[in-house]
């Protein structure tokens, strides 16, 4: 993930709308889900970009922001750990602010972690009297600075801005590549913007420093860089995402495509001349199907002022100029948003992944939301989408994402006094939860639309510059944080319950997945310390990798009363109000009940207790008609992707038995919750697979008065073998139910698992269920 955001929220427009997996495989056992703010209350800080630390002892995240007080501007680095404490005992925790130069006036906009625990690089821009010039400022593990190089520029006023740099792969793996950085160039004298790109190697000494004239575009504007695949798998070409202004003032969308030494490969501008196209974010695609393809987002704007933006994404192939998909994103409330970032999450699913796309509502909200890779519309594993921040104040925005194990970290600015301190404005960072959640995000449900808009051939011509000097910078400790929204959960992990030998992770609103910070990363590949449906004895965790997507709904089908509500971690979750989930106060831990209301009809209630067999967990379900009519048409829905360890996303499903409640079942866990929704259904099977599959089964349960209840006994379990557990459903009278099985080699090691038979066949080393009792 590469990207830019903005410096700061006023001068977007003026720097040219100046902005700017669902897993991966190897999740941090520690991190958890929270918001938090950094920054002291006489100055006003503002987050522009953020890393996951990976090779940093002690690993957390950093921010790279600006803070400004009226008589100075300064760089603010914040490291934090997996828990968001930013001044810890430990020496990988702390903030720090670095005039660049010793000048009053410099800006922090882009970092990157180098590798070899060589620290960080930054870049932005560092202002005299009558100019500004980018620079590179490279710190240790510490915050402490190596060294610092600013480029200077061919004309004596011009305005230069660092954006956005990376670390070139092109070198040994030991130490990583050569730093390039992208940015800007403005000379007012001539009424023109150049792009700037340079790369420098690991001492700050510059290799190659370039300025790009647009020729027929009088603007360029360079935001953000990326190193991408050639045909052989090798990173060789630079992609760059920006802005390309015509003559007439009109904006479209650029990406450039260079070699190495920067020599342009070839460029593309898209735009309709009917709207401003900008990119801010990009990044390099890697997951199977789209390999060396990159995505560029940012917005489209119409020309007149205070037009409405929204997203604008755009997908290259690897070597090509030409567009191989295009879409526009419009809000649900028609309010406008643009998007800053984002990156990529290509375990999601064990196929394609997804792309998680991440910025701001006009200034209010920050936000994110998943696009499918193909089309870059909606992805197909259901509404993705959450909004971040103070939802009646609104005022955060979101300019930046990347990926951190099996989560996301996402940074801007809070200018919510949330302290009461007379803070105007802090930096803010989110840590979300795989699907991008944290304890106070809610859901949100933009949508996507194809868009074809037509493309030209562009060719900016580069110039080199062959000035630059070392400067040194002295850091200033500053140290200032809270939490905005509390940790979730607590370190005890309350909902997570287990008669020793099923372990259920169980969520206020009924469903299951939750954090577990503490506990054990589950086994297989996609392992993680979520917990939905596992396996104590393999450790085997069915429900929580990927997406975590397991719930239920309940609904009044009757169309002259329709009313429906559904809860899931992984989707957007409607109508639910959950009260606190009822745990036992002390050992043993066993049991849980979920009761939520769904206005003024329903009453739900979900008791988890331990079953007669020690594989399954009896879960009774308890509907009351709250309401003042009859309920005519009664509706369940119960739904579960199956990630089957220890190959996940890719399992075998069993719909087997008969009820004559079972109005529709099918094995896509994706499948939409809401009882409401037009299902597919696709019958018994058996062994159906492999692939990633889940179970979905929708009931139908008649009538219900009011004051009424209808009560469904069913189940959710696992065993080490098929054998034990069709005995187990047998033992509870579980007529109808589903088996998710792994594709699995009996013998083949769980850490590079073979695929095989014995999964299907003999159900080991785990298969989990789900059941409802007939008899």
């Amino acid at each position: 993930m590469d990207t830019k955001g903005l410096t700061r929220p006023g001068p977007r427009r003026c720097a040219a709308a100046l902005a700017a997996g669902l897993l991966l495989a190897a999740p941090l056992a520690q991190a958890q889900n929270f918001e938090t703010y950094y920054g002291r209350s006489d100055w006003r800080d503002s987050g522009e970009d953020v890393k996951s630390v990976s090779q940093c002892p002690g690993g957390g995240s950093v921010t790279v922001a600006t803070r400004r007080n009226g008589n100075s501007d300064q760089v603010l680095i914040t490291r934090m750990d997996d828990n968001g404490v930013s001044d810890g005992a430990a020496p990988n925790t702390w903030q720090r602010a670095y005039p660049i130069a010793g000048v009053k006036f410099s800006s922090g906009l882009g970092i990157v972690e180098l590798a070899g625990q060589r620290g960080f690089a930054v870049t932005g821009t560092v202002r005299g009297e009558r100019d500004s010039r980018i620079y590179v400022m490279n710190v240790d593990c510490d915050g402490r600075p190596v060294w610092t190089t600013v480029l200077d520029n061919i004309e004596s006023r011009a305005v230069a801005t660092g954006y956005d740099l990376i670390q070139s792969a092109n070198a040994s793996k030991a130490t990583g590549g050569d730093i390039v950085v992208v940015g800007e160039e403005i000379v007012p004298d001539q009424g023109r913007t150049f792009g700037r790109i340079a790369r420098l190697d690991l001492g700050g000494n510059v290799i190659w420093d370039q300025r790009y004239d647009g020729g027929e575009h009088p603007s360029l504007q360079f935001r953000a860089v990326t190193e991408n695949l050639a045909a052989t798998g090798a990173f060789t070409d630079l992609v760059v995402a920006g802005t390309a202004t015509a003559g007439s003032g009109m904006r479209d969308a650029l990406m450039l495509r260079t070699d190495g030494n920067g020599a342009t490969v070839c460029a593309t501008t898209l735009g309709d001349q009917r709207e401003h196209r900008d990119f801010y974010g990009l990044t390099a695609l890697t997951s199977r199907g789209y390999a060396g393809d990159t995505v560029l987002v940012g917005e489209a704007r119409g020309p007149s002022e205070g037009a409405a933006p929204r997203p604008y994404l755009a997908r290259f192939g690897r070597t090509a100029c030409d567009p191989k998909a295009q879409a526009d994103w419009y809000a649900p409330d028609k309010s406008g948003f643009t998007a800053f970032d984002v990156a990529e999450a290509k375990n999601l699913d064990g196929k394609d992944g997804a792309l998680v796309v991440a910025g701001t509502i006009q200034g209010t909200l920050g936000f994110s939301f998943a696009a499918n890779p193909a089309d870059l519309r909606e992805y197909a594993a259901g509404p993705l989408a959450r909004l971040y921040g103070d939802p009646d104040r609104k005022n955060e925005a979101i300019y930046a994402i990347d990926r951190k194990g099996d989560r996301f970290v996402l940074t801007g600015y809070t200018g919510v006094d949330r302290d009461g301190s007379g803070d105007p404005q802090d930096v803010y960072f989110v840590q979300s939860d795989p699907v991008l959640k944290t304890g106070c995000t809610r859901d949100w449900e933009p949508k996507g639309m194809g868009v074809d808009l037509p493309y030209k051939d562009s060719r900016p011509e580069p110039k080199r510059i062959d000035k630059w000097f070392a400067t040194g910078t002295e850091p200033i400790e500053s140290s200032d944080w809270k939490y905005a929204c509390e940790r979730d959960p607590p370190s005890n992990c309350p909902g997570v319950i287990d008669n020793g030998t099923v372990m259920l992770g169980v969520h206020a609103a009924g469903y299951l997945n939750i954090e577990c910070p503490t506990i054990k990363p589950s086994m297989g590949l996609n392992g993680t310390s979520l917990v939905g449906l596992r396996l104590m004895s393999t450790n085997g965790e069915a429900s929580a990798p990927g997406a975590p997507c397991e719930g239920w709904g309940v609904a009044n089908a009757d169309p002259a009363l329709p009313i429906t509500a559904y809860a899931s971690r992984c989707g957007t979750s409607a109508n639910v109000v959950a009260a606190p989930l009822t745990v036992q106060p002390s050992a043993p831990f066993d049991r849980a009940t979920s009761t939520v209301t769904v206005g003024n009809t329903f009453q739900v209630q979900h008791r988890f207790i331990p079953s007669v067999t020690p594989f399954l967990y009896r879960v009774e379900v308890t509907i009351q008609n709250i309401g003042r009519t009859t309920v005519k048409d009664l509706r369940y829905t119960r739904g579960i992707d199956y990630d089957v360890p220890p190959i996940t996303f890719s399992e075998y499903i069993t719909l087997a038995g008969t009820s004559p409640l079972l109005v529709g079942w099918n094995n896509n866990g994706f499948t939409s919750l809401d009882p409401l929704a037009v299902h597919p259904t696709t019958g018994a099977m058996t062994d159906n697979g492999p692939g990633d599959l889940g179970s979905h089964m929708d009931f139908r349960l008649g009538s219900l008065a009011p004051g009424a209840t209808r009560t469904l006994l069913t189940f959710y379990g696992a065993a080490p073998t098929e054998k034990q557990a069709l005995n187990a459903l047998a033992t509870v009278g579980a007529g109808l139910y589903s088996l998710g099985q792994p594709n699995y080699l009996n013998g083949s090691p769980w850490n590079a698992p073979i695929a095989g038979p014995d999964g299907p066949l003999l159900g080991v080393p785990n298969t989990f269920m789900y059941g409802l009792q007939t008899k």
